[in-house]
């Protein structure tokens, strides 16, 4: 089983886009948790009530929907549905991506078979609308396999047990809440990660698409939030700026 962590704020045609392409393409038990972010754009919670209401439609998943009072940022999400996780691998997804058939399991597969991957994310492509997106999936299977370091905070899973092996932020359950509504949260996430002697990787034969920045579009004042960030992300770590070179 595997647990899906969604957090979601308004793009109703995206987050019915990769809620239908999970239903329709995982073929392992698992639950999907979607945090929204007080979402409001019509018809929004009219879908959440309608997945409420038809959830026994599916055969393998279950769906919960966390509904928060005002827009937490994604840190506080992501913390909200890890805690509510209850399967052995959890996914973190944004909901602005494309998947394909059997591509949780074949993550978890990768995982079982090294235990000392603690965190692994799928290769990627950023294209405007793949029309032949199912081709271009099937096409990655053969590539190669080659697992490189850096895991991407739109899709990654990790295993529930290290939870409690990695260093506890100040702030939060899991991930760092020190980091306002978006950015740097996955970074640092990452950074621990390495720190524990366990580098994230993405493996190259398992293809994601990923329309990038549909939330980030919908937050006012997003460039200072990222400045915000970056500064807090600095600070913690003792990184010095000298205009846009670090030290």
């Amino acid at each position: 089983m595997i647990s899906i962590v969604i957090p979601v704020y308004n793009n109703l045609f995206f987050t019915q886009l990769i809620i239908g392409l999970i239903q329709q393409t995982t073929k392992i038990e698992y639950e999907i948790i979607i945090v929204d972010n007080r979402s409001t754009e019509p018809g929004m919670q009219e879908y959440f009530n309608w997945l409420e209401e038809n959830v026994g439609l599916n055969l393998f998943g279950q769906i919960k929907i966390i509904r928060n009072g005002e827009n937490l940022g994604v840190a506080k999400a992501w913390n909200i549905g890890i805690k509510e996780a209850k399967a052995k691998y959890i996914a973190v997804l944004n909901n602005d991506i494309l998947i394909d058939n059997d591509c949780l399991q074949r993550i978890i597969n990768e995982m079982e078979a090294d235990q000392e991957i603690w965190c692994l994310s799928p290769a990627f492509t950023r294209l405007a609308m793949p029309e032949n997106w199912h081709e271009l999936a099937l096409k990655q299977r053969f590539v190669p396999k080659q697992l490189v370091d850096g895991a991407k905070g739109f899709f990654y899973v990790f295993r529930r047990d290290i939870i409690n092996k990695l260093k506890k932020p100040k702030d939060g359950y899991f991930i760092d809440e020190q980091f306002d509504m978006l950015w740097y949260e996955d970074t640092d996430l990452f950074l621990r990660f390495k720190n524990a002697g366990h580098t994230p990787k993405s493996i190259s034969n398992v293809l994601i698409h990923h329309f990038e920045s549909k939330t980030i579009a919908l937050v006012p004042e997003a460039n200072k939030y990222k400045a915000d960030n970056r500064n807090k992300f600095n600070k913690k770590y003792g990184i010095q700026e000298t205009g846009t070179e670090k030290k």
